[in-house]
């Protein structure tokens, strides 16, 4: 495709119709998409373009057809103004066209598209799910010719459609799919937040203004000329457009309105020269949720009343619309616009009331016209609403469902109904990442509530809006509220005030008395829920809530966990300090959530995993689970939880030497947390602490560490403090600082140094032994290496190493070399690059020299290589990995492609061997 021309010329078809025009002065836009058109064949790609109306972002998408020719199937979705949100319905308008394709998909994907769209009934999927079922059907029929793939207007798709492309934009880098979209500057939508790459088109500069206006309106004097060019200031449709009425900009008036005002009372003034069967059949298209001819005809013809059809052609003609099969289209979205900003509402409702009489067999399309119909509150009508909701919600798209119940409240005939629906959509509407929506709603629930429960339901919204303000008081209210929930029998919501309450303790109030009052108000109430008394307990009591947390998780056979039950238990024993429970439970619950698809949990899962893995001393797993955590937690808007995983792989990298790549990383989550959450600030300081004490910076990491004891410092959190004694103490021995940490320890709180937590002892006696006097080391250090501390594995070769240290420094240099020989090679092991060295740069000094670790070649692997490799080693099929880690199974092949060279193997059988040695 290297013949394409940089400007497209496409003549006018008469005088009075602009629907072909110059495509000029788009050049840099042109090179953009056709460099990623021409290298289809290595990657797919994807794109936004982003501007303002009539800036030209539908005519690229035109370009890129024309250019694509007949190498790449071109699909094709738009969004418009007045879609009511049917679950799905751009999607399904861009697999439509190979929707007859889905037979070579597998039975779950399969049925997630049929029941998405509508075609069948059973469970509800997951939205990545139906994403993941769109992806791997594009990628089957990519594989026969390139897919390209055009989404006009996607700030107006619906929400469901909108978070699968963007999905699948995310995940075509492998396969040859192309994607572009255009996106109006001014819209907030999903497809604008995400990670998707962008371009943004501005207005066209004074030549190419020009030469377009030229072409195409060559005939104006001189004058008019100098106006038009104005008026438009470069945006191309006006300069298409305002030729057409120039007359009418000879006053002032017009010439002071906006530029989008002024071409929308150009498109008025054009459609008032029609009579009034055209003038009604493009209101019933401008109103209309659908681009189907036969029904915007018919809906005309049952408000005219008249026995014949009203007229396309004259709107055909003067360049409004187009009339392409059963399709009836706007020219541009701005003349639907002017449209519906001309019709009074009484008009508005009777178009909406005709559409709906002709969509009687189009149930789930013909309420939304009835309910944009209705001017009094209807109890059918609401009710209809609601299952339409609920239906929404079964089809995977629970996004769509805030609006139904929405709509339905304020059709609801009694207070109570309307009440009730409102609190549900609100509570939707932030569960699904709608929080302005959630806004809205929770003010109107407020406006609404009359009851004893309205007034909890209300604070509920409160915590679902603002769940990181307010210390102590609002932990002690939020208990209150508990056992007032309680008192009327809503004892889930309880429940969730109390889970609120408790975790508020471990973010915000870490440590502080106030946990063991949520836990005492969860006795008082009776809370018998496992996971939730779990989770209790590892909140409001971190020191000694180990045995507890472990005994109420043995409880729970794995044959009656959910993902969900499986998450909640594993971060209870995260939270408890028990790393060996909750790596284990963590990987399980990531297994169970990848199999259903849900993302918004899976991202904070393996957010825990990278932590707990990094713990156990599983570096490599830690950060491939961290790196997933981080995209997956990007795309579902979480930052902290994206925050928390940016700085696990920070600390590994810090460990690793990797110090360039650290900074970087903990630099970008400390700027992710404006809010100051106690708990990222400390593991931020635990990050900065190793990157420091890695570079020989011990003044600067015993500073860092030290910040977490403080309690007037935001971050302060004893809890992350007293998993990090040990290297505190560390750094206190390696910078003359012994006396203060001492000093340190001795001010800690009672709780924390009578801690049961196995991980909390072990820092104790760990940091005692390091800080021992002379006098005591021996056998200070003899009572640190008799705990158990296989599941420390660097904390027990820091011990060696600095014991190793202390018995050179005290000329016992015989019996230290055993000590930093088993250090040295610990840290080979782990990866501890800067450890490693400083071990041998200390055997030399004790008279051992010690041979260069041999580079292995799997550190070469990236972390989502290591992630396939591990499936690869489960013995799962490419199509099962792709599942698990939602990318297309032809990116797996890839990975894979390009991993067995860089490993010198030819087969899936060597890859597992070497996965099985490396403890995969």
């Amino acid at each position: 495709m290297s013949d394409r021309p940089d400007t497209v010329v496409l003549a006018r078809s008469d005088e009075s119709e602009p629907s072909v025009h110059f495509l000029i002065g788009r050049a840099r836009e042109q090179a953009a998409i056709g460099r990623r058109l021409d290298a289809v064949a290595e990657g797919g790609a994807a794109l936004i373009i982003r501007g303002a109306p009539g800036v030209g972002k539908s005519a690229l998408l035109e370009w890129a057809a024309t250019a694509a020719g007949d190498k790449f199937r071109v699909l094709r979705t738009a969004g418009s103004v007045t879609e009511f949100g049917l679950p799905y319905s751009a999607l399904h308008q861009v697999l439509w066209p190979i929707l007859g394709h889905r037979n070579r998909l597998t039975p779950h994907y399969r049925l997630a598209l049929d029941v998405a769209f509508g075609r069948t009934s059973g469970a509800s999927p997951d939205l990545s799910t139906v994403a993941m079922a769109a992806l791997e059907l594009l990628t089957e029929v990519a594989a026969q010719r390139p897919v390209l793939l055009l989404a006009d207007d996607a700030q107006w798709m619906d929400p469901a459609s909108q978070q699968a492309l963007a999905f699948v934009a995310r995940r075509v880098a492998a396969d040859p799919i192309v994607v572009l979209a255009t996106h109006r500057e001014t819209e907030a939508e999903t497809l604008r937040r995400s990670t998707v790459p962008f371009m943004s088109i501005g207005p066209l500069d004074a030549e190419a203004a020009a030469v377009l206006l030229d072409g195409v309106a060559g005939t104006l004097d001189a004058r008019a000329r100098s106006r038009v060019l104005d008026a438009a200031r470069g945006n191309p449709l006006a300069l298409l457009e305002l030729p057409r009425a120039v007359d009418a900009h000879a006053g002032p008036g017009p010439d002071a309105l906006p530029l989008t005002a002024r071409l929308e009372q150009s498109f008025l003034a054009r459609i008032g020269e029609f009579d009034a069967a055209t003038k009604q059949i493009l209101e019933v298209a401008a109103i209309s949720d659908a681009d189907d001819v036969a029904e915007i005809v018919a809906a005309a013809a049952l408000l005219s009343g008249e026995g014949f059809p009203p007229a396309l052609d004259p709107a055909v003609s003067a360049g409004l619309i187009t009339v392409d099969g059963t399709a009836v289209r706007f020219r541009h979205p701005l003349i639907r616009s002017a449209i519906l900003q001309r019709l009074g509402p009484d008009r508005q409702r009777a178009c909406h009331a005709a559409l709906a009489r002709v969509l009687v067999n189009r149930p789930e399309r013909a309420v939304w016209h009835l309910a944009a119909a209705a001017l009094q509150p209807d109890a059918a009508l609401a009710a209809d609403l609601e299952r339409n909701a609920e239906q929404a919600i079964r089809r995977g798209a629970p996004a769509n469902a805030v609006r139904a119940l929405e709509r339905a409240a304020q059709l609801s005939v009694d207070g109570r109904s309307d009440a009730d629906r409102t609190y549900r959509a609100a509570v939707l509407a932030y569960a699904v990442g709608q929080p302005e929506n959630g806004e809205r709603l929770r003010r109107r629930h407020r406006d609404l509530g009359e009851s004893d429960h309205d007034g909890l339901r209300d604070e509920w919204l409160n915590e679902l809006a603002d769940g990181d303000r307010g210390g102590e008081p609002r932990i002690d209210a939020l208990v209150d509220l508990a056992g007032r929930a309680t008192a009327i029998g809503d004892d889930t919501l309880a429940t969730d005030f109390l889970r609120a309450s408790a975790l508020r303790c471990w973010n915000l109030a870490p440590g502080r008395p106030v946990g063991r009052q949520v836990i005492a108000a969860a006795d008082r109430l009776a809370v018998a829920d496992v996971p939730t008394r779990a989770q209790l307990l590892a909140y409001g009591s971190p020191f000694d809530s180990d045995g507890p947390v472990r005994a109420l998780i043995a409880r729970v056979p794995a044959a009656a966990r959910d993902a969900t039950t499986t998450y909640r238990l594993a971060h209870a024993a995260a939270c408890a300090g028990a790393f060996d429970v909750s790596e284990v439970l963590l990987t399980e619950a990531a297994e169970r959530l990848r199999s259903v698809g849900h993302l918004h949990t899976l991202g904070r899962t393996l957010s825990l995993l990278a932590w707990s893995a990094m713990r156990r001393g599983y570096w490599s797993h830690a950060v491939a689970a961290a790196e997933e955590s981080t995209r997956l937690c990007m795309e579902t808007r979480q930052p902290f939880w994206e925050a928390s995983s940016l700085v696990a792989h920070a600390t590994v990298a810090a460990f690793r030497g990797e110090f360039a790549s650290a900074e970087d990383l903990v630099g970008r989550a400390d700027r992710m947390n404006p809010r100051r959450f106690a708990t990222v600030g400390a593991v931020v300081l635990l990050a900065r602490a190793a990157i420091a004490s890695g570079q020989g910076h011990h003044e600067l990491a015993f500073a860092s560490l030290a910040q977490l004891h403080d309690p007037a410092d935001g971050a302060y959190h004893p809890v992350h403090a007293l998993w990090s004694l040990a290297s505190l103490a560390e750094a206190a021995a390696a910078c003359g600082e012994v006396a203060a940490a001492r000093s340190l320890i001795d001010r800690l709180p009672a709780e924390v140094r009578g801690t049961t937590s196995p991980t909390g002892r072990m820092n104790l006696t760990i940091a005692r032994a390091v800080l021992a006097p002379d006098d005591e080391a021996e056998s200070a250090f003899a009572a640190a290496l008799s705990l158990d501390l296989a599941m420390w594995p660097y904390e027990r070769h820091r011990l060696l190493f600095t014991y190793g240290m202390s018995l050179r420094r005290r000329r016992r240099v015989r019996e230290s070399r055993d000590l930093l020989r088993k250090a040295r090679d610990g840290f080979d092991n782990l990866g501890a690059r800067p450890l490693a060295e400083r071990a041998r740069t200390e055997l030399r000094a004790a008279g051992e020299r010690s041979a260069a670790p041999v580079a292995d070649v799997w550190d070469t692997l990236s972390p989502q290589e290591i992630q396939i490799a591990a499936m690869v080693a489960q013995g799962l099929t490419n199509r099962d990995i792709a599942k698990g880690l939602f990318i297309s199974h032809r990116t797996v092949g890839s990975h894979l492609y390009r991993m067995f060279p860089k490993l010198g193997i030819t087969s899936r059988a060597e890859l597992q061997r070497m996965a099985a040695e490396h403890d995969l």
